[in-house]
C-alpha cells in the first residue's frame, strides 16, 4: 500500500538519488551529457540538502512510499506567483514505477493535503518542450500551456521550457 508523508531531512539522499535517476533518463538530449554523467549527483544532493536543512516557509515536499521505499515526490512552493499560484517545482516518480499512476496520485494527494495552505488554488510548472512524455501526462491531468521561454539549464546550455497551469485543483 502506498503511503504519503512530508519529507524530512533524513530523506535528502533518497530524494536526490531519485531526482538524479529521473533526470538521467528523461533529460538525455536536453541537458548536457557531461552534466548528466558527471556532477548531477552532487548538484541534486546540494539542492535537496539546502531545501531540507533550511526550507522556505512556503515549501512543502510530499513523498510517496511503499514498504519504506521512495516511489516518488512532489515539491510545492505555495503562492509563488500572484496569478499562476503555487509552483510545482518538482514531480518525479521512480523510473521503474512509471505508468502505475503514482505521479497522478501525488498530484491529487498534494491537492488534498497541502494546497489548502495556499491562498491561491491555481498551480503551474515548467516542463522542457522536448519532454513529450511529461507534456502528455500534464495534458491528461488537465494542464494547459500558458507560454514558453528559453531557459538556462543546470550544467550549461539552454532549452525551451513550456509553462503549464491548472485553473484550480479540482481539475485533478
Amino acid at each position: 500500500m502506498i503511503t504519503y508523508r512530508l519529507a524530512q531531512l533524513t530523506d535528502c539522499e533518497g530524494i536526490a538519488n531519485l531526482h538524479t535517476r529521473s533526470w538521467r533518463l528523461a533529460y538525455r538530449g536536453i541537458l548536457r551529457d557531461q552534466y548528466l554523467d558527471g556532477i548531477i549527483d552532487q548538484d541534486r544532493y546540494a539542492v535537496w540538502s539546502e531545501r531540507l536543512l533550511d526550507p522556505a516557509q512556503n515549501q512543502r515536499i510530499l513523498l510517496a512510499e511503499e514498504n519504506d521505499n521512495l516511489l516518488g515526490f512532489i515539491c510545492l512552493f505555495f503562492d509563488k506567483d500572484p496569478v499562476r499560484g503555487t509552483l510545482i517545482d518538482n514531480l518525479h516518480v521512480d523510473p521503474a514505477m512509471k505508468g502505475q499512476g503514482i505521479g497522478a496520485e501525488l498530484l491529487r494527494e498534494a491537492t488534498r493535503q497541502l494546497l489548502p495552505e495556499a491562498t491561491n488554488s491555481n498551480c503551474y510548472l515548467a516542463v522542457y518542450e522536448a519532454n513529450t512524455p511529461a507534456i502528455g501526462f500534464y495534458e491528461r491531468m488537465g494542464g494547459r500551456c500558458l507560454g514558453r521561454e528559453l531557459h538556462d539549464n543546470p550544467g550549461g546550455g539552454k532549452a525551451t521550457i513550456l509553462w503549464y497551469g491548472w485553473g484550480n485543483s479540482d481539475e485533478w
